[in-house]
């Protein structure tokens, strides 16, 4: 009789082959819908729309996510003096370095 652990094994080796299927299957059916909807307004004499804009990089500034990791280094930064003052010198250093190239 196989190991217990044999058929975990399997399962997901399955279900990571039945994700992976799903997801290339809703790729295509992205792409078919963007195709159409280009040709569909291709007909009607409207330019084709623009690529979709992924998450968390809508706009100038990157999103949510970017803003909210920089929030948390300030925080950090604020509250550990010598963190900060390791941080700066490295930035002071790197800014020297930087200018007189």
């Amino acid at each position: 009789m196989p190991d217990p652990s044999f058929y975990a094994q399997q399962a997901a080796q399955q279900a990571s082959r039945q994700a992976q299927q799903q997801a290339q299957q809703a790729h295509q059916q992205a792409a078919r819908a963007h195709q159409q909807a280009v040709r569909d307004a291709a007909q009607r004499g409207h330019r084709p729309p623009s690529t979709p804009v992924r998450a968390g990089h809508r706009g100038r500034g990157g999103g949510l996510v970017p803003f909210l990791l920089l929030v948390v280094v300030a925080v950090v930064l604020a509250r550990d003096a010598a963190l900060r003052h390791s941080v700066l010198g490295s930035l002071d250093h790197l800014l020297t370095k930087v200018l007189h190239r």
